[in-house]
């Protein structure tokens, strides 16, 4: 089942909105999907690179890959981050700060083919 990972701003969940920096996002919303695009998990994670001293992106997107995510949904991506993930066949997908979580879902399921 394809899973979306969304930096966010605040306390995470659907209810949250994107953060305004990926790698030092404090939470990440990581959110299950079935075959149709229904929800079927949601949960919430620390990013580990929200108070790294260096290396915040690779922290945080390590911390994804070990969530087994699919889409990764963020303001922006650095050079660094773009290519881990790119490197990892994990797709990207940018998205306005602030901008609520629940639509952003909505919008990663076309970017995945779903719904």
């Amino acid at each position: 089942m394809p899973k979306i990972a969304i930096a966010s701003e605040n306390g995470g969940g659907l209810d949250d909105v994107v953060a305004s920096r990926f790698a030092r996002a404090p939470k990440f919303t990581i959110v299950e999907l079935d075959e149709k695009g229904n929800i079927v998990n949601v949960r919430v994670i620390d990013n580990p690179g929200a108070q790294a001293t260096g290396g915040a992106a690779i922290k945080a997107i390590q911390a994804l890959i070990n969530e087994g995510v699919d889409l990764v949904v963020g303001p922006a991506f650095g050079p660094n981050a773009q290519a881990v993930l790119t490197e990892m066949n994990i797709k990207s997908m940018t998205a306005a700060a602030g901008t609520k979580i629940r639509d952003i879902v909505e919008q990663a399921k076309k970017e995945l083919g779903l719904g």
